[in-house]
C-alpha cells in the first residue's frame, strides 16, 4: 500500500479542482464528523462537487454509489470498516486514520496514518491539513479523548489560546454540545452532519444547544439509573444500557470511565437496526489498558461477533443470545 507523507497528502488536496467529483467517507462519531466536515469544506472552497457518506463499522450500505466519483477521501474509518467497502477501479483514494491496523488495506489507497507518532485523532490531522475551523478540529479531537495523550498537548493548548478559552469550558460548551447533537439525531445522522456543518464560528455553536440540552438531561438520567447496577468481575464493570431516546452508550461510558480512572467498563446495548445484536463499548483510562485484547477474548468462538479499536477505547458486537457466553469468556480470560 502506498503510504504517503503529510506533504504528499497536502499535495493531493491542493490538486483538487472544480472538475472533480469527490466522495467523502467518514466515521459516525465526533472525530469522524469534524474531520469529514473539514474535508468537505476544503473541497467546496475549490469548487469541487462533493457528497459525504457516514460509515460505521459493519454498517456500510452496499447501495452507496461510488462509481460516479473520480476521487475519494476517507477519514477516521478503522481498517476493519474500510475493507467492507468495494471501491471501483481507477479512482484516486486518499485515506487518513489513527486506529490500530490488523487488516490489510487495499494497495491502491494513498494512506496517511498517524499511529506511528501516537494517538492523533483524525480531526486534528484534517485541521492541520486544511487550516479550516480550528475550533471544530479541536472539538473532534477532544470528543475522541485526544486530551488524554501527551502527543496532543501542544496542539490543544495552542488552539485553546487562540479562542481564549479553558479546556473545561471548551469541553462543556463546544465539544460536548457537538457530540450531543450527533446523538440527538440518532438514526438521522446526515441531518446532524448538515446542522453542524452550518456552524461557522465558535460563537455559533450555541445554536446547537436546543439539540444538546435534552441529550445532556438524558445522560444524567441514565448515569443515575445505572450507577449501582454493574456486574463486577474483579476490576471489570459490565452493564446493559437502555438508550431508547438517543444513542448514548459511547458518551455515557466515556464519562463514567473518566470519573473512575483505572477501572474497566464494558457496556452493552441492543442495536436499533437489529435487536438480535448487542453493540459493545469499553473504556479503560489507564496506561496498561489493552481493551482490544480483552474484547477479542470475550468474543472467542462466538458467531457473528467482532471487536477492535484503541487500547483505552474499544467496541464491537455480539449476538444478544451470546451475552452469557461472552461473560464466561471474560471470566476465563481474567483467571
Amino acid at each position: 500500500m502506498p503510504k504517503i507523507t503529510f506533504n504528499q497528502a497536502k499535495e493531493f488536496l491542493n490538486n483538487i479542482t472544480s472538475e472533480d467529483k469527490i466522495a467523502i467517507i467518514h466515521h459516525d462519531d465526533g472525530d469522524g464528523f469534524a474531520s469529514g466536515i473539514l474535508f468537505c469544506e476544503w473541497c467546496e472552497k475549490r469548487e469541487a462537487k462533493i457528497e459525504n457518506f457516514i460509515c460505521s463499522y459493519g454498517n456500510w450500505d452496499e447501495k452507496n454509489n461510488l462509481e460516479k466519483f473520480n476521487k475519494i477521501i476517507i477519514t477516521d474509518v478503522a481498517p476493519g470498516g474500510l475493507i467492507e467497502i468495494k471501491f471501483p477501479k481507477g479512482k484516486e483514494i486518499f485515506y487518513t486514520d489513527h486506529h490500530p491496523k490488523k487488516e490489510k488495506i487495499p494497495k491502491e489507497i494513498l494512506e496517511l496514518r498517524t499511529t506511528d507518532d501516537g494517538y492523533i485523532p483524525s480531526s486534528r490531522t484534517a485541521t492541520e491539513l486544511t487550516k479550516i475551523k480550528p475550533w471544530l478540529g479541536l472539538a473532534g479531537t477532544i470528543s475522541d479523548a485526544g486530551e488524554l495523550h501527551s502527543i496532543n498537548k501542544e496542539y490543544i493548548e495552542s488552539t485553546l489560546k487562540k479562542y481564549d478559552i479553558t479546556l473545561k469550558e471548551f469541553k462543556q460548551n463546544i465539544s460536548n454540545t457537538i457530540s450531543n447533537t450527533i446523538s440527538f439525531f440518532n438514526e438521522k445522522k446526515q441531518e446532524a452532519f448538515e446542522k453542524i456543518k452550518e456552524i461557522n464560528s465558535i460563537e455559533e455553536v450555541k445554536k446547537l444547544k436546543k439539540y444538546s440540552d435534552p441529550v445532556e438531561e438524558e445522560i444524567k438520567f441514565q448515569i443515575n439509573k445505572i450507577k449501582n447496577n454493574f456486574e463486577k468481575m474483579g476490576n471489570i464493570n459490565m452493564t446493559m444500557i437502555d438508550h431508547a431516546k438517543f444513542s448514548l452508550k459511547k458518551t455515557i461510558i466515556t464519562k463514567i470511565a473518566m470519573e473512575n480512572p483505572g477501572k474497566i467498563f464494558i457496556f452493552f446495548a441492543p442495536k436499533k437496526s437489529n435487536p438480535e445484536l448487542l453493540g459493545i463499548s469499553s473504556r479503560h483510562d489507564a496506561e496498561e489498558a489493552d481493551l482490544p485484547k480483552l474484547l477479542e477474548a470475550g468474543i472467542k468462538n462466538l458467531e457473528n461477533a467482532n471487536a477492535g479499536g484503541h487500547k483505552r477505547a474499544s467496541g464491537g458486537q455480539i449476538q444478544a443470545k451470546d451475552l452469557e457466553k461472552f461473560k464466561q469468556n471474560i471470566r476465563n480470560f481474567i483467571k
